[in-house]
Parts: C-alpha cells; structure tokens; sequence
C-alpha cells in the first residue's frame, strides 16, 4: 500500500524470508479415544463435542446456535451467512446421534434462552477448562478442539461420502483445504488395498494362482 502510494519505492520486507508457520496438523481420534472422551466430557460439554465429533462444525457457529436454526422434524441446522467463517450460510444434515441429544435438550430448555448449548441455564461461550479435564480425565494428548474438525471430516471420506456433499457440511469452500482436513493412516492404505483385490477377483480371469497351475503345467 506504502509503495501504491508513493511513499516507498521498495519494500523493504521483500528481503525477509517468509516464515512457514507449520500449522497442519493430521490428528484425528481413534474410536476407542473418542468413546474415552466423550464418557469423561461433563454433561454439558458432551453435545458440543459430539456435534463437532459428527458435523464437523466449527466451534463459534455451534456455541451460536440458537433453536430457531435447528430444524428437528427433517433434521437439519441451518447456518447463516453470519454465523460462518466463511460468510456463506449451508444447511447441515444431522446425524442419527446429534438429533437424539438436540431432541433431548430441546425437552430440558428454557424457554428464556433461546441457544442449544448451555450451561447452568446460560449460554456457552468456553469450554476450555472442562475440555483439558475431559481430556486429562481420557488419557488423551495432542488434541485440540479444532482437531475434531479432522475427525468429521475424515469420517465422511471413510463413509464414502462424495466429496462435493462432503464439503458443503462441513464448510470447506476449496478441496486443498477439504484435502488438509483428510487425515489418511495406515487403516486406510489397507482398506484400499482391500478394495482393489475385492476389485480385482470380481473383474480379473486370470487369477495369480491359475497362472501358477498354466505355468507349472507347460513345465
């Protein structure tokens, strides 16, 4: 801007090496560390983890959430274009589990607070005490809130969702970041492997072992 306005011919900063933050990180939780987290997560801190865990929902656009978005009938949070980091509203289709906790809580609400997630009758706003000691309480280390982002949508992928539906749930607007947020372990490698045999029995002739038995009978 100094420069587009005349008051540097140069800048100056141009001779600086960019830092390179390292800020991707590829953690997502194992069943069994999720089943620990969320059994020792206090009650009110259970369907905002389970929420994110599942949805994929960033932490600001769930502690936001107010009843008048949460549609329990078809089963679908709508969030607008406020309410996004991304400043671009999407409707988020629930899961099985997150509708049974929203209906849960919808019974238990008060009527003089509109929000979904509470806590002692209050709107939410941090967590981050009761989430150490959930995770303290779990045995569990190198784990961020944001991380459960990563566990949704890697969960997606390994259910086969496309791409494309994935994305709009979660709110990735570029497959880069939908591909950063994608954790691949050693599981999956398998599990392609799998598939690729599974493929191959089902569409291949000639198997490895009939061209054992050919070759061993030209012998």
């Amino acid at each position: 801007m100094a420069i587009k306005r005349g008051l540097l011919q140069a800048n100056p900063a141009s001779r600086v090496e960019i830092p390179n933050p390292q800020n991707e990180r590829d953690r997502v939780l194992t069943e069994e560390e999720w089943g620990r987290l969320h059994q020792a997560a206090k009650p009110h801190l259970r369907p905002v983890l389970l929420t994110a865990y599942q949805l994929g929902q960033r932490f600001g656009e769930i502690v936001s959430l107010t009843w008048d978005r949460v549609d329990l009938r078809r089963g679908f949070i709508t969030l607008r274009s406020q309410d996004t980091k991304t400043k671009t509203g999407r409707r988020i289709p629930m899961t099985a589990d997150v509708r049974s906790t929203l209906q849960r809580l919808a019974k238990i609400r008060s009527l003089t607070n509109n929000h979904v997630f509470t806590c002692k009758g209050r709107p939410l706003q941090r967590i981050s005490r009761s989430f150490r000691t959930a995770l303290s309480d779990a045995g569990i280390t190198d784990f961020r809130f944001h991380d459960l982002r990563h566990c949704a949508s890697t969960n997606l992928r390994r259910a086969g969702v496309d791409t494309a539906t994935a994305m709009k749930i979660v709110g990735h607007k570029s497959e880069k970041m939908w591909k950063r947020y994608n954790s691949i372990e050693e599981r999956d490698l398998t599990e392609a492997a799998l598939k690729v045999q599974k493929y191959l029995d089902v569409n291949t002739l000639i198997t490895p072992s009939d061209m054992a038995v050919e070759g061993h009978s030209s012998k």
